[in-house]
């Protein structure tokens, strides 16, 4: 920070390099601005980003995020692919991106970190805690693909709810068995045992009888569905998944609404 300008700090995770000589100017564009300025992050200094821009549709950039997301610390991300959902996180960007609407969203999200408290020398997006009466709701995600689990997983955040991931049916029984859950995604094509199979086993069990369970899938045939409904699934969902059907089915059964 110089002359008490405030400076964001802006990283990258699977940005090509056109996208990157991009951002690098909207960055050096900023350099004077009253209200603030962007830096650009290097790997080097990971630990200090103020604010991430993550390429979905690439797996190792969304496995970095998972391991940043993970911190203690982790920075406000910026999801990018180069399909749209229905009704996008509040930070989702598509591509391809012009520097005028990378820049206002990377200026909604520096808003909300100069907001926030500085509770470890930068600042952060605020999170709600549950209330000391309240108990946090908690989702099982289980899903093979870490681009559908961390934007459920996000989802699922910004509604208040804390989530588990199991990339197999095996290890969501198995966490099922050690945890309470209030809700289960499920994908229907997973390695080893596939998600018929585990939610058949899900009804079987006294302790998981009543959870719903949601199917996660990419077919949407009639005969898919009724054999959902035959193994005792609560909904279907298709993937991409529609987030406004995402939000409705989150509030028909758990009774949250998403945040905005």
């Amino acid at each position: 920070m110089a002359n008490g300008q405030k400076s964001w700090l802006v990283g990258a995770l699977g940005l090509s390099d056109g996208e990157s000589k991009l951002l690098a100017g909207i960055a050096s564009l900023t350099r004077a601005r009253p209200e603030g300025s962007y830096l650009i992050g290097t790997p080097e200094n990971v630990q200090d980003w103020n604010i991430v821009i993550v390429n979905m549709d690439d797996e190792a950039s969304v496995s970095t995020w998972q391991t940043l997301a993970a911190t203690a610390h982790p920075p406000a991300p910026v999801l990018y692919a180069a399909a749209q959902p229905a009704d996008p996180n509040n930070y989702f960007l598509s591509r391809p991106f012009g520097p005028a609407k990378l820049l206002a969203l990377l200026d909604k999200i520096a808003k909300k970190l100069g907001e926030s408290t500085q509770l470890w020398g930068k600042p952060v997006l605020q999170q709600a805690a549950p209330a000391p009466h309240e108990t946090a709701l908690r989702a099982l995600v289980v899903d093979d693909s870490p681009t559908v689990t961390k934007q459920i997983e996000l989802e699922l955040r910004n509604s208040g709810i804390l989530s588990d991931i199991a990339e197999t049916g095996e290890r969501a029984l198995e966490l099922l068995a050690q945890n309470r859950y209030d809700m289960v995604f499920l994908d229907v094509i997973l390695p080893g045992a596939d998600g018929y199979q585990v939610c058949r086993e899900i009804r079987k069990s006294p302790r998981t009888r009543q959870t719903p369970v949601i199917m996660l899938t990419s077919k949407s045939s009639p005969f898919d569905k009724v054999r959902g409904s035959l193994v005792g699934c609560s909904a279907y969902l298709t993937k991409p998944v529609d987030y406004t059907a995402f939000r409705e089915t989150v509030g028909k059964y758990l009774g949250v609404l998403q945040q905005t």
